[in-house]
Parts: C-alpha cells; structure tokens; sequence
C-alpha cells in the first residue's frame, strides 16, 4: 500500500501541476484573444470608414472643388463686366460659363478616378495589417494548443489532437 501511495503522490502531483498550466494557458490565450479581437475591431472600423468613405465628403477635395468654384463665379463676373464695357454678346458669357462648368466637370471625374485608387490602396493597406496582426498572434495561438493538446498524453503521430494541433501551427 505505501508502494502504491508513493507512485500515486507523485502522479497526482504533476497531474495538477499540468490542469494548473493548462488552465494558466487558457487564461492568457483568452487575454491576448480579447485584445486581437478590439485589435482587429479597430483595424476593421479604420478600413470600414476609409474605405466607404465618400471621397467627395473629404475636407481637402472640398476645399480644392470650393476654391474652384469661387474662381469660376469671380471669373463670370469679371467677364459680365467686360461685356458691358465691351459690347459682347450674352452668348459669349454664356460660352465662357459652359467651358468653366466643363473644366469643374472635369475636376469632379478627376477626383473620382483618384477615389478608386485610393480604395485600393486602402484595401492593401487593411490585407496587410490583417495579415501582419494575424502573424503577431499566431505564436500565442500555437502556444496555447501545445500546452492544451501537447501534453494531454495523445501525441501518437496521425491522431485526431495531432491533426487539430498541426492545423494552427
């Protein structure tokens, strides 16, 4: 019975040793799995907002469209007042207002084409900080499957743990 008692110890012993690990494992791969996933809840609201963003909304294109605008109306006037002084024709400032509406037509398609661009750099952007965070946690994930399949006792080559471990290395 002593015999029996002093094998039992010593197993029991390292059977909680490993639960305790095991259990020490989960908990910090639950940790590092919570912050991946804000991680990648931010890394997707940031590609969700610059990505479907209306290009046309953005302060810069705004201002460049508004100042061209201002142009084109000090412009007509500039050009009403000399037809008054001048004696030209309403057709000639009418002409004048449809190359300056053409030239601001031209300056919106311009901005939509660079919009299609910039989605695109916007979405290599994303793919690569995804795969960058997916690379950053993947040590903790394969970690934390060697610590809760590797030691379970079932490491013959081919078994089902084996397979579902090798499956997140």
């Amino acid at each position: 019975m002593l015999n029996l008692l002093s094998t039992a110890i010593p197993l029991l012993g390292s059977y909680l040793s490993s639960q305790k690990q095991k259990q020490q494992a989960q908990e910090a791969w639950q940790e590092q799995q919570q912050q991946y996933e804000q991680e990648l809840s931010q890394l997707d609201s940031l590609f969700n907002r610059t990505y479907y963003s209306n290009m046309l909304d953005r302060s810069d294109v705004r201002s460049l469209l508004g100042n061209l605008r201002d142009q084109m109306t000090e412009t007509t006037q500039n050009l009403k007042n000399q037809a008054s002084i001048t004696g030209a024709t309403p057709e000639a400032v009418t002409a004048a207002q449809k190359a300056q509406n053409q030239t601001y037509g031209r300056a919106v398609s311009q901005v939509a084409g660079y919009a299609t661009t910039w989605k695109e750099n916007a979405l290599q952007n994303y793919l690569t900080a995804r795969k960058a965070l997916e690379a950053y946690y993947q040590p903790v994930k394969s970690n934390y499957m060697s610590n809760i399949l590797g030691k379970s006792g079932f490491n013959a080559s081919g078994s089902p743990l084996t397979l579902l471990k090798n499956m997140f290395n």
